[in-house]
């Protein structure tokens, strides 16, 4: 059967918005799930919120397949963090509820790191609520991705350089990553649901192993600017927890894949890192 109705809960976000904009090439009936879901012509749209089961009883059916991309990933609050299994618990017992069998669920390589903070720890819960749930699905583990945008970390890390010429960096800027643009993560997607083989997990990762410490050179090396570098000690960060919005221990280990992917990966975040410093 090939999916036609496709739900993407999460579908106003960074990377939500590729994959809409790609299944929406490829002819797809989508509907976004959101809190605050955005426009996209063509495409039908759910305002609730996954907390609320029994709105979701009533919107989440007649689907073909869910892609499931919602998430907090960064905030102040921990207890935030806590709504990424039980809106997720929500999601599979309404999945099984209106006979719903086929999910994409959107996890990270954050779970690979033995040690995790708040939102690693929720990605592993959520990844088990997924493996009992009785349901047709696919895991994807993505790296960091990135668009050749303003929104992405890569921007923001450049925009202060050229500000301040200061560079922080959390630890020694030794941690190995695999960042991966997200056009070749929407696509590889939308291939996950076109050739849908259940209980498979899928890391996606670009094609270069790389260093923050590695991204700072080529920094320096496209823009000839001259800057500082400072490194943060993690030690210092975890004191101040409450007082930032991600999980500084989770920079302490690499983030590398385990299952590599079969798709092929089109781009370079080298080459990428010249075309966010045009924008």
């Amino acid at each position: 059967m090939e999916n036609k109705r496709v739900l993407v809960i999460g579908g106003s976000g960074y990377l939500g918005k590729e994959i809409v904009t790609q299944l929406s090439h490829e002819h797809y009936k989508i509907t976004i799930l959101s809190r605050n879901p955005k426009k996209f012509a063509g495409v039908s749209t759910i305002k609730t919120d996954l907390m609320n089961k029994e709105e979701l009883l009533r919107y989440v059916k007649e689907f073909d397949i869910i892609v499931y991309l919602a998430a907090v990933i960064r905030s102040f609050n921990r207890a935030k963090y806590q709504e990424n299994p039980e809106g997720l618990k929500n999601i599979l017992e309404v999945m099984h509820h209106n006979k719903v069998s086929r999910m994409v669920y959107f996890s990270t390589q954050n779970v690979y790191i033995k040690k995790t903070g708040p939102y690693g720890s929720s990605k592993k819960e959520c990844e088990e609520l997924v493996f009992n749930s009785g349901l047709d699905y696919i895991i994807v583990r993505p790296n960091y991705v990135y668009g050749i945008d303003k929104r992405n970390d890569f921007y923001r890390l450049i925009k202060l350089i050229k500000t301040f010429r200061i560079c922080p960096v959390i630890g020694n800027g030794d941690v190995k990553f695999q960042p991966v643009n997200k056009n070749d993560v929407a696509r590889i997607t939308v291939e996950l649901i076109k050739n849908f083989k259940a209980k498979a997990i899928i890391d996606i990762s670009g094609n270069e192993t790389i260093t923050i410490n590695d991204i700072i050179g080529e920094i320096k090396k496209i823009t000839g600017i001259s800057f500082i570098t400072v490194h943060i000690p993690v030690i210092l960060l975890q004191l101040f927890r409450r007082f930032i919005p991600f999980d500084a221990i989770e920079f302490t280990s690499d983030r590398l894949a385990k299952n590599p992917c079969s798709f092929k990966i089109y781009s370079s975040i080298r080459e990428d890192l010249k075309k966010i410093l045009q924008i």
